[in-house]
């Protein structure tokens, strides 16, 4: 089996711009400028929801949200830029940067966001909801079928099988083989396509809700038999809706 990662689009498509007006990246301000690190979802104007393991040990002023955006290597009139003033991680989630159970959390930024036809809020699942069907996913991640990133500039998209989470625990090795949790929602096992390196923290659709988070998968991304892992955000309402303004 190969190794696990966290964060981990391989084999998807070139979104068609802004068709996913929550999706922001977010990004780490570095000597030699600012650099996307993952994704994430806005849930209302002034918080955006990810992947705790996309936060934890990172200073809140050096992080910055990007919205609006489709082309990160482009400038975009619909962009509208924030910087994060506040982080906040699930309790639960005690392995910083590492894969495990609840890795969730929700930043809060400088100014609101304004909504218009590039930026807009995505909605919370029912509480509790198991999800079945298909699903799409976004994110910049690498694109890469290797251990070498191949970092795409346009936002990507896929759409993925949710299995049945005793079929995800099966594929991943059977009970206790690995950091699966009931709060996870699992996607895929073709070995064609999965989310990879930089998607951490983004988004799994349906319909105008966000039923996961970018959580973790196996590496090489897109490997055969092995399913990406979400956190399932229904387990989560009242922790999301406690921690934001």
């Amino acid at each position: 089996m190969p190794a696990l990662k966290t964060g981990r689009i391989v084999n998807g498509q070139d979104a068609i711009p802004h068709e996913a007006p929550y999706m922001i990246s977010l990004q780490l301000s570095r000597p030699q400028g600012v650099g996307h690190i993952c994704g994430g979802s806005i849930i209302n104007a002034n918080w955006v929801l990810t992947a705790a393991h996309c936060l934890m040990g990172l200073p809140e002023g050096e992080l910055q949200v990007s919205a609006g955006n489709h082309d990160l290597d482009v400038s975009d009139a619909n962009e509208q830029r924030r910087v994060v003033t506040r982080i906040v991680t699930h309790p639960l989630y005690t392995v910083p940067g590492l894969v495990a159970p609840f890795d969730i959390g929700v930043i809060r930024i400088d100014a609101p966001f304004t909504f218009n036809a590039y930026v807009q809020p995505i909605n919370l699942p029912t509480p509790d909801e198991i999800h079945s069907g298909i699903a799409t996913l976004f994110g910049w991640g690498s694109t890469s079928t290797t251990t070498t990133p191949i970092m795409p500039n346009i936002l990507q998209t896929l759409d993925k099988n949710i299995i049945e989470f005793n079929a995800c625990e099966a594929a991943v090795g059977g009970p206790g083989a690995s950091p699966l949790h009931e709060t996870n929602l699992c996607t895929g096992e073709d070995g064609i396509s999965a989310s990879c390196s930089g998607d951490s923290g983004g988004p799994l659709v349906q319909g105008n809700e966000v039923i996961g988070i970018v959580s973790w998968g196996f590496f090489p991304c897109g490997v055969s038999e092995a399913p990406s892992v979400y956190v399932r955000v229904s387990a989560f309402n009242d922790w999301i809706l406690s921690s934001i303004d």
